[in-house]
């Protein structure tokens, strides 16, 4: 099972390439940054990374075509193919909070418009699009030089966009290690992908870990990391699927709609954070990781420590070597 991390553009963006380099010099096998207006330019990041570093791999989980029409996408992934030739992983999702909320663009039908999204990039990174959807369209759109080819995988949660991936991604990336979620996802995947005639989509959980001897006090401190994922709008069929109680997801969803960041963080309790992410020492953790590929997940995009940069490295550190060793 591959192992990468994330690094976040909340940091100087000359920052987030010496982190790259480290997670590489410490065996992760990819990098991944998630793309918001709010933060440092994505693509400038991944740019200064993808020459900071020789060998990772390094992915957007995820960008929304919300940000970047799909045909930017697709000359964003070729351009930093160039750079690092097989190295860059496209990740995909039709967006974060911030556009509907902040931007006010109603996001109407979001599997259509990410089945869009996602032909509009094969088609030119093939050749010339020809694709005329509802929200995304290029029509005769081409890139003028030769562009290398490579994995698309696909955000999802719910049944049907986990489908999608199966049917026409390289991997789905989505939150969630209880047993039930991850048999859920891919019994969802599996079935997207019947009659798909080559390739397969591979599993890919993004989860929160905190590495520390006291298994409570790290418990304590991942939960807050946990209030998107355990609060947020999915399909209430995934609540049991998590393992999680109705009432306190209630709950929780009700005091993150008011804005109160504080109490909602306080709400999470410990099965929810148990849900999204590993909390001990770090030998323990590493046994929950290999665990995840006992139960064929393929790769896990960690995200490490909390905003710290001496925890986030000693907690990096602390993983690798018990991962990797």
């Amino acid at each position: 099972m591959n192992v990468g991390v994330t690094v976040r553009l909340d940091q100087p963006i000359t920052e987030a390439a010496r982190w790259a380099r480290r997670a590489e010099d410490l065996g992760f096998s990819s990098v991944w940054l998630a793309d918001h207006y709010f933060h440092r330019d994505a693509s400038a990041a991944l740019a200064l990374m993808m020459t900071a570093t020789r060998h990772v791999r390094l992915g957007t989980a995820v960008v929304s075509p919300f940000l970047r029409h799909p045909t930017l996408l697709a000359s964003l992934a070729a351009t930093l193919r160039e750079i690092g030739p097989g190295r860059f992983v496209l990740g995909l999702g039709a967006g974060g909070y911030e556009i509907a909320g902040e931007m006010g663009i109603a996001m109407r039908r979001p599997l259509r418009l990410t089945a869009e999204a996602v032909d509009i990039v094969r088609e030119l990174t093939a050749g010339t699009a020809h694709v005329t959807g509802e929200t995304f369209s290029a029509e005769g759109s081409a890139l003028r030089w030769q562009a290398e080819d490579g994995p698309l995988y696909l955000a999802a949660r719910g049944p049907k966009m986990l489908e999608l991936a199966g049917r026409c991604a390289d991997g789905v990336i989505t939150h969630g290690i209880a047993d039930s979620h991850i048999a859920f996802v891919r019994e969802r995947v599996a079935a997207g992908a019947a009659g798909r005639e080559s390739g397969s989509a591979a599993v890919c959980l993004m989860l929160d870990v905190e590495i520390g001897d006291d298994t409570d006090a790290a418990l304590r401190a991942l939960a807050p990391r946990c209030v998107t994922m355990a609060g947020g709008a999915y399909a209430d069929e995934l609540i049991e699927v998590y393992g999680l109680d109705r009432d306190e997801v209630a709950a929780l969803r009700a005091t993150v709609r008011s804005g109160d960041r504080a109490l909602a963080a306080s709400q999470v309790t410990p099965d929810m954070a148990r849900a999204f992410g590993f909390a001990g020492p770090a030998a323990e953790v590493a046994d929950g990781l290999r665990r995840l590929s006992d139960q064929g997940v393929d790769e896990v995009i960690v995200s490490v420590g909390g905003a710290d940069p001496d925890a986030v490295d000693r907690q990096l550190s602390a993983l690798a070597q018990e991962v990797f060793a």
